[in-house]
């Protein structure tokens, strides 16, 4: 499923497609929760589809059912959960791209968050995107190109993914039946983690983050907001960005430009700080942060 505010990006490569011109390193680059995994899925599931329309999967050949079961010996995907993507894993890539296709010709090669790829893995990848064999694609996801290396970027073609209408956003965030949280507006360019969080039912946590964002300045006792941030990083994130939209709107009403940069620059070391330090004294870092945003209206 092509998500609608993606119409736009798949329409264009559509074209590209059907005119020739489809370049055989594609290179996806968007935040996380606006669909350019799913985007890449779906592309790469068309390109292996004996039958394909517009660069949509028919959905009942022999190549998507094996895609359905997530089989399909001519797609290969390289993910981390870790911090990088190494050589071996890149060499994999070559050794599958150099073997004979077993089903309609075509072979894909999936490579998300492309910017953990360490400098000895990115090198090898170069050399594939140098010399491309005929009917061979590399789909290549991140959400950090300025992490990538030049040589990279210059080989392949870029699709900045991105929601150009948040009404069709919110549209369909509506469409999941999710409260009307003052704060989904701040999302409409991730609609995915909104239906991630309303799925693992998080929704009401999130709600509690910016409840605490919207108070900082005025508690004393952090211990409820510091439970909730602690379990992971994504959270001190979505924290951090409900307090920079305080911020933002408090230099609307009148906070004057040096005590937001203060402030904004506090803000940003607390969230460096918590996601990159081990063993960080966490309710001491939540309270100095509290304290700098009070005194930066002084």
């Amino acid at each position: 499923m092509i998500y609608p505010w993606l119409n736009d990006v798949h329409q264009q490569l559509t074209a590209s497609f059907n005119a020739g011109r489809f370049h055989h390193g594609q290179l996806f680059n968007g935040q996380q929760g606006v669909g350019k995994h799913a985007l890449v899925e779906e592309l790469a599931n068309a390109l292996l589809c004996s039958a394909p329309q517009n660069l949509v999967a028919c959905g009942h050949c022999k190549s998507c059912h094996l895609n359905q079961a997530v089989t399909h010996p001519d797609k290969y995907t390289v993910q981390t959960d870790g911090q990088s993507i190494g050589v071996d894993d890149i060499r994999s890539v070559s050794d599958f791209m150099q073997q004979s296709a077993a089903q309609n010709a075509n072979k894909v090669v999936v490579i998300n968050d492309c910017h953990k790829m360490t400098t000895a893995a990115a090198n090898a990848l170069l050399k594939t995107l140098e010399e491309p064999s005929p009917q061979r694609f590399l789909l290549l996801t991140t959400n950090a190109t300025a992490q990538l290396p030049a040589t990279i970027l210059s080989r392949c073609a870029l699709s900045e993914v991105k929601v150009h209408n948040t009404e069709v956003a919110m549209q369909w965030i509506a469409q999941l039946n999710v409260p009307a949280y003052p704060w989904l507006k701040l999302f409409t360019q991730q609609p995915l983690l909104v239906a991630r969080w309303q799925q693992d039912e998080q929704l009401e946590v999130i709600d509690q983050l910016y409840k605490f964002a919207t108070e900082l300045k005025q508690g004393h006792n952090f211990s409820a907001l510091v439970d909730i941030i602690s379990k992971d990083n994504e959270r001190i994130r979505v924290f951090s960005l409900f307090l920079s939209e305080q911020l933002k709107q408090q230099l609307i009403t009148g906070m004057d430009f040096d005590s937001y940069q203060n402030a904004q620059n506090a803000l940003a070391e607390f969230v460096q700080n918590s996601t990159q330090i081990l063993g960080l004294n966490l309710p001491l870092a939540v309270s100095r942060l509290a304290y700098r945003l009070r005194n930066s209206h002084k």
